[in-house]
């Protein structure tokens, strides 16, 4: 055989009568990479769990599905940058290195940066921390013995490999890694069960000097130009005050648009996922259409449509404690309080046509997230961190957005690498001692904040 030709062995597979399952024989799974803190899922909470355990000298390894660092920042595109102050010092460091390259800029109560730049920032972060990066590849299965978590199972071009390590930090957004575990989880509001709509970002350029004054104005501007130019399109929303959105970008007479909505969809279901993609770059070029007919935007062009929708909401995992919106409300404060956060409560109604959805724009004050919301119930050797966290759906619209996600991603990277390093798990640790350590590294406390969005 010529020693350019191989071939893969395929596994054993019984196909029972009536095809509506297979059997799988049993395998052994070749163990690709073992480290200190294993770090799933590179978006902006991952960023922050693999920056943080790296650089307080744990073996961190961060294992990404997609070819980019970033997640929702860069493969979903989503601008503008909420709670980007007083987070700490990951935040800190993410924010000095765009500015630095000229790719951040203040938009209204937040800021926005470019994209690629942020990829490419990201990625010699990682490399002058010593973070392990591995692109292209799917978390597919959580490796359990006992109630704890010593790794997970990947696939990839490569086949079916396994990741083990001292402690896994959960940061896929969806808590796949928590949930494959056996942690228990709640999806969607009470009574029915929705969550958020999706939203496919989307950037346009040829916007000029054109500056949004409110949702509500540009709504009834895309309304006026619909009615003026027939032009038969109908909006996927109803006029709110969190939609539509042309958000400015560093590049000049450039905008991220925040505009499609697809509701009634479950972001788990891979069928869903495929019909809200396709439905929501459908909206982004048609409302592209009816944007140049408004005025000071006549010259406005689609650029780019994000890789991947936008997911707001999927599971929140149970931990040893469940934020709630009572705790927004009256500002708390804890003893073990890892992460602050100002922003609203910002619910996108999960079903169209319903109007302002009940929680939407609450009452609240700036909050402390305790540690014990990163620490899954009945699951040892683990943390989540990112919008997976222990919370109900009312105050999950509030800690959701990317600046509060890198926030907590950092303080569960700094206890996986404590955890590590002790050798006990993540919930035998000090949550008082971790806040010290966080507050010492930059994390603002709610008296030293005000309400954003």
């Amino acid at each position: 055989m010529p020693k350019n030709r191989t071939r893969l062995t395929p596994h054993p597979m019984d196909l029972p009568p009536g095809l509506t399952s297979i059997r799988e024989a049993v395998r052994e799974t070749p163990v690709r990479a073992t480290c200190e803190v294993l770090v799933v899922g590179g978006g902006p909470a991952g960023v922050g769990a693999a920056l943080a355990a790296a650089q307080t000298g744990a073996d961190a390894l961060l294992v990404e599905r997609y070819g980019m660092l970033g997640g929702m920042w860069t493969a979903g595109l989503v601008n503008p940058f909420f709670e980007a102050t007083r987070n700490g010092w990951i935040v800190t460091q993410i924010v000095r290195r765009l500015e630095e390259a000229g790719a951040w800029m203040p938009w209204r109560w937040a800021y926005t940066f470019d994209p690629e730049t942020m990829r490419r920032e990201l990625e010699c972060m990682m490399a002058e921390s010593g973070v392990r990066l591995l692109y292209h590849c799917l978390c597919v299965d959580s490796i359990v013995e006992g109630n704890r978590v010593r790794g997970v199972v990947i696939e990839s071009k490569a086949g079916r490999e396994a990741l083990l390590a001292d402690v896994v930090v959960d940061c896929t957004g969806d808590g796949d890694v928590a949930a494959r575990a056996g942690a228990p989880f709640e999806f969607g509001r009470l009574g029915d069960g929705l969550v958020q709509p999706m939203t496919l970002m989307f950037e346009v350029d040829g916007t000029g000097d054109f500056a949004q004054d409110s949702a509500p104005a540009l709504f009834d501007a895309m309304t006026q130009a619909i009615q003026d130019h027939s032009l038969g399109v109908e909006l996927p929303f109803g006029r709110a005050n969190y939609v539509p959105w042309i958000i400015a970008l560093p590049a000049a007479g450039t905008a991220a648009v925040q505009l499609t909505h697809v509701y009634r969809l479950n972001p788990l279901d891979p069928a869903d996922l495929t019909a809200g993609t396709i439905e929501a770059r459908r909206q982004a070029a048609e409302a592209v259409e009816v944007l140049r007919h408004v005025p000071g935007l006549q010259g406005v062009r689609l650029r780019r449509t994000a890789a991947q929708i936008g997911v707001r909401e999927t599971r929140r995992i149970l931990g040893a404690y469940q934020l709630s919106l009572d705790d927004l409300a009256a500002g708390c404060r804890f003893p073990d309080g890892i992460a602050s956060c100002a922003f609203g409560v910002d619910i996108h109604e999960p079903a169209p046509g319903a109007g302002v959805p009940s929680g939407h724009g609450a009452t609240m004050q700036p909050y402390e997230i305790p540690y014990r919301c990163l620490v899954p119930a009945e699951v040892d050797g683990l943390l989540v961190a990112g919008r997976c966290i222990s919370g109900t759906h009312e105050a999950h619209a509030s800690y959701r957005v990317t600046g509060t996600c890198v926030a907590t991603g950092q303080a569960a990277g700094l206890a996986a690498a404590w955890s590590s390093a002790r050798g006990v798990s993540p919930s035998q640790l000090s949550g008082p001692s971790l806040r010290a350590a966080l507050v010492h590294h930059g994390v603002a406390l709610p008296a030293q904040r005000s309400l954003g969005h």
